[in-house]
C-alpha cells in the first residue's frame, strides 16, 4: 500500500523537487486478523498510516516492471528473521 503523502513523495521526486522516493518500508499490522480462507483482504485506498508499526527496513532495490499489461513500481527490503508476527500491512 501506498499512501497519499507517500503518492505525494513520488510525484515531487518525479519532477525533481525531492531527493529520492523511498528510503524505508515500514511493515506494520492492523487490529484485526485477514481472513485469508474468504479472501478479503480489505479495502485500504482511504488509509493513511499504518495502525501499528512494527519496524522499518531499508530499501536496498528500486526497480519497475511491466506485468499482465500492468506498470509497477518494485521496492525490494530484507525482513528481519528475529522478529514473528502476523504482518498485515506495509
Amino acid at each position: 500500500m501506498i499512501t497519499n503523502t507517500g503518492k505525494n513523495i513520488l510525484a515531487k521526486y518525479l519532477v525533481g523537487q525531492a531527493p529520492a522516493y523511498a528510503s524505508y518500508i515500514a511493515v506494520g499490522c492492523g487490529p484485526q486478523a485477514v481472513d485469508r480462507d474468504l479472501g478479503d483482504f480489505g479495502d485500504y485506498s482511504a488509509k493513511e498510516s499504518l495502525d501499528f508499526e512494527m519496524f522499518r527496513s531499508p530499501i536496498i532495490s528500486r526497480g519497475y516492471v511491466k506485468e499482465g499489461g500492468i506498470d509497477k513500481i518494485v521496492l525490494t527490503a530484507e525482513l528481519p528473521t528475529e522478529e514473528r508476527y502476523e504482518i498485515t500491512e506495509v
